[in-house]
């Protein structure tokens, strides 16, 4: 299945669980005001029966201004905010680029695209452990010689910070005997390390040719970042 296809059914599995727990919010504080659904739906000027609908999880799409008028009709304050998640849609430019690295890859040295970060463990308030599924993943991951380098490629720098808390983020929770850092060659991205090379001092720059010379060899790269 494409990247893509999985994104797609990734979301909306999401989107469904995201308007049944709003309808059953909805559904609660209207009961707990004792108001009818005729008046709640007037109120937020929405047909009865699009409002019952909303209510029994049977409509398939909710605006955002639909749920933010309603929730101010209840008393209530809706939140959508967007989180680093899941793996998101590469371009064809960020694949090509990832695929001309990883195919100078010689055996013993195999690699996996799109690698999933491990399930981690928390503990539920009822005393047991869960384990939550993870849906961050490296680009790619280099594996052999008993290591692993974790391999991650940025098309375009914008927000560094962030960037860099992501990738630490995931350094931490899935620890790797190497990580490389792949940038693209752009003036945009030159300017950008050249700005904030500061935050940058734990990952040094690689040559091409080291990296090449590593890979051919069935050898890990060294830790670093490099211009693609």
């Amino acid at each position: 299945m494409a990247s893509t296809d999985r994104a797609f059914d990734r979301g909306t599995r999401a989107g469904f669980g995201h308007l049944a727990a709003a309808a059953a919010e909805l559904r609660e504080q209207r009961r707990s005001l004792g108001l009818s659904q005729e008046h709640v739906a007037a109120a937020a000027r929405l047909s009865r029966s699009r409002y019952s609908r909303m209510e029994t999880g049977s409509i398939r799409s909710l605006t955002i201004l639909e749920l933010d008028r309603l929730a101010a009709v209840l008393g209530l304050e809706a939140a959508v905010r967007l989180y680093p998640g899941g793996v998101p849609v590469r371009d064809a430019a960020h694949a090509g680029k990832l695929r001309d690295l990883l195919r100078l890859a010689a055996p013993p040295l195999t690699y996996r695209i799109e690698v999933p970060l491990p399930a981690t463990a928390g503990s539920h308030r009822d005393g047991w452990e869960r384990h939550r599924w993870e849906r961050r993943a490296w680009d790619a991951v280099l594996v052999g010689h008993q290591k692993r380098t974790a391999i991650e490629l940025e098309m375009r720098l914008r927000d560094v910070q962030a960037m860099r808390r992501r990738v630490d983020l995931k350094r931490r929770d899935d620890p790797t005997e190497r990580f490389l850092l792949l940038i693209a060659d752009t003036r945009n991205n030159r300017n950008v390390l050249r700005e904030f090379a500061p935050l940058f001092e734990d990952l040094p720059r690689v040559r091409p040719s080291v990296v090449r010379a590593a890979l051919a060899a069935g050898t890990h790269p060294p830790t670093g970042s490099l211009l693609v």
